[in-house]
């Protein structure tokens, strides 16, 4: 199994998107559990896509190859996985104005589905604006923005600024993400939450109250 699980890994990093898909089909033949390769396969390799780009290993046009085939990979897997029944907090997510990456973001929704949260997606190259009225419209607990650029995570603060002047900063929670942010630009624009990858966004969400 564990093999299987490597060979998934490789063909990511390999940018292989027909490779990946055909090991994640051979591994569901196998009735490996699809929340398994999704945890052990797929999570593992975001998060060295991101490590490595953020350590200058790997470049935008390799990030976009490598989250194309993890795209594949969770096409093949989501109709496998099963979502939790019991629903607890509503999150809305979305990747910030003029970044239209969302390899993290997607894993992530999958992820805090399987485990109970209501996410609403909004997509990539969401505007202050958009976050705004999605905040009025669904009434999340938390609004969670994500971005793979320098120059756009420049966008978050003006997010936050935005549920100022609305009147709705105190209603939600905000946490960020992404490759070039960490806890320091958290707290510097005033979010509440930082999750470098799914595991800590899990984690982060679960000790709000």
């Amino acid at each position: 199994m564990e093999n299987i699980f490597h060979k998934i890994a490789l063909s990511v990093f390999s940018e292989d998107e027909n490779e990946v898909t055909g090991l994640i089909e051979q591994a569901l033949q196998l009735n490996i559990n699809a929340l398994d390769i999704l945890n052990t396969a797929l999570l593992p390799s975001t998060k060295k896509i991101f490590d490595k780009f953020r350590e200058a290993d790997f470049f935008v046009p390799d990030v976009i190859l490598a989250s194309r085939a993890i795209q594949a990979g969770l096409f093949v897997l989501k109709p496998y996985i099963k979502k939790s029944a019991k629903k607890t907090k509503t999150i809305v997510m979305g990747t910030v104005e003029g970044d239209i990456h969302d390899i993290g973001k997607n894993v992530v929704i999958l992820f805090l589905q399987c485990h109970g949260f209501e996410v609403i997606d909004l997509g990539v190259d969401v505007t202050a604006e958009k976050f705004v009225a999605s905040i009025k419209e669904y009434r999340p607990d938390v609004v969670a923005m994500s971005s793979l650029l320098t120059t756009t995570m420049q966008e978050m603060p003006n997010v936050i600024e935005a549920l100022r002047k609305h009147n709705l900063r105190n209603s939600v929670k905000v946490l960020i993400g992404g490759g070039p942010v960490n806890q320091e630009f958290a707290l510097s624009i005033g979010a509440d939450l930082y999750a470098p990858n799914a595991q800590a966004t899990l984690l982060a969400l679960k000790k709000i109250r």
